[in-house]
């Protein structure tokens, strides 16, 4: 017997695990969505086996029976079928689609005994967090995370959690974004896990696109899996092996040199000077003196130079400092606010960016990001 649900109801379903399973795959029924109907209603399941997804819905109709599909397919269909409602049903594997609007389809499946089954936890640390808490965390976080596989740590966020809040961090050894977010956890004692970036980031897309602020997540934290759920989908996620590096030694605790200044016209004016950077280094030159900043780049490569001067309020004495541009305005543009504070030492010890409130002026608490800068090889 068929089912019956409406196409924009399923096309969220299957969109949310569809952005799990892989393209490609040695193991073919990973690429396939796992589509579970009974009288509990509609799920939707997807795995690459490091993270696993299961989405939820209701449905009406006595239909009961399991089919994986392509996901691709299945997507490309969904996506493409009028608004209305949407039967569908299984039998031997083919899965029928059929629209209240004159559509329909059939797609043969795979035998769902060879699809993966989800990951068991156990011992878990639990705690509950606003969804928008979550995404915050995870942006000023996730980015910063190594792409290089060789320290698989640093491909990973890292997660404290206590009784008094939650931690994101995330570094590549060349920046850092770190965000905390304080309430009241409930968990007894702390706990750290490296998660994997890919799937925060993918809960966090969930819960925006969903539209929902007053929405919250669980949040599961075990010896190998973390899990997150919401309100009609759980992602499990392999956590990565650590120990994750002491991140607290690099943030200087002494910055003699600071200065605040308009963010938007900071990220403006590193854009349009780095244009001319070296293509590998990507190397502006900032130098600080009394209200004013000059940012700078002298390419000898192609023949080219740019700068600029942007009002700051400056507290110091004069000091140049070199930083990778693109390192610089992925922080800039995460960080948000009107204006953002930068705290300096020498040319080779780390910078600090920190958000300052609007209303009030002052550092946020919350935020810190920081940039190690690039070696001056000569005066610009």
């Amino acid at each position: 017997m068929s089912v019956s649900v409406s196409r924009d109801d399923l096309f969220g379903l299957v969109q949310k695990a569809y952005a799990v399973a892989p393209q490609k795959s040695s193991l073919q029924i990973l690429m396939n969505l796992m589509i579970s109907c009974s009288a509990n209603g509609i799920e939707i399941s997807a795995t690459d086996l490091d993270q696993s997804i299961v989405c939820s819905g209701r449905v009406t109709g006595k239909g009961s029976f399991k089919v994986a599909v392509n996901s691709r397919k299945l997507f490309d269909i969904v996506r493409e079928m009028p608004p209305g409602e949407v039967s569908i049903e299984e039998d031997e594997n083919v899965l029928s689609i059929v629209s209240e609007k004159g559509f329909s389809c059939k797609v043969a499946g795979a035998d769902v005994a060879d699809f993966p089954g989800f990951p068991e936890t156990a011992d878990t640390v639990d705690f509950s967090i606003a969804a928008q808490d979550f995404r915050r965390l995870t942006e000023r976080s996730a980015f910063a995370v190594a792409k290089d596989t060789t320290r698989s740590c640093l491909c990973g966020v890292l997660m404290e959690v206590d009784g008094e809040g939650v931690r994101m961090v995330g570094t590549d050894g060349h920046r850092l974004g770190s965000n905390v977010c304080r309430f009241s956890t409930g968990v007894r004692s702390r706990v750290c896990a490296i998660a994997s970036p890919k799937s925060l980031q993918h809960v966090a897309r969930i819960t925006e696109s969903e539209g929902e602020q007053d929405q919250t997540l669980s949040i599961s934290v075990g010896e190998k899996y973390l899990v997150a759920a919401g309100r009609d989908f759980r992602l499990y996620s392999k956590l990565l092996d650590g120990p994750y590096p002491d991140y607290a030694k690099v943030i200087p605790k002494s910055n003699p040199k600071s200065a605040v200044v308009d963010r938007v016209a900071l990220i403006d004016a590193v854009r349009r000077v780095s244009v001319l950077s070296n293509q590998k280094t990507h190397l502006i030159k900032f130098r600080f003196e009394e209200g004013t900043l000059e940012i700078a780049v002298v390419n000898r490569e192609i023949g080219g130079e740019a700068r600029e001067v942007v009002p700051i309020t400056y507290d110091g004495e004069a000091h140049s400092i070199g930083f990778n541009a693109q390192y610089l305005s992925e922080i800039l543009t995460i960080a948000g606010g009107q204006k953002v504070k930068l705290e300096m030492n020498t040319q080779i010890s780390a910078c600090l960016a920190l958000p300052l409130d609007d209303k009030t002026g002052k550092v946020l608490p919350e935020d810190l990001f920081l940039i190690m800068p690039l070696r001056l090889m000569d005066e610009t």
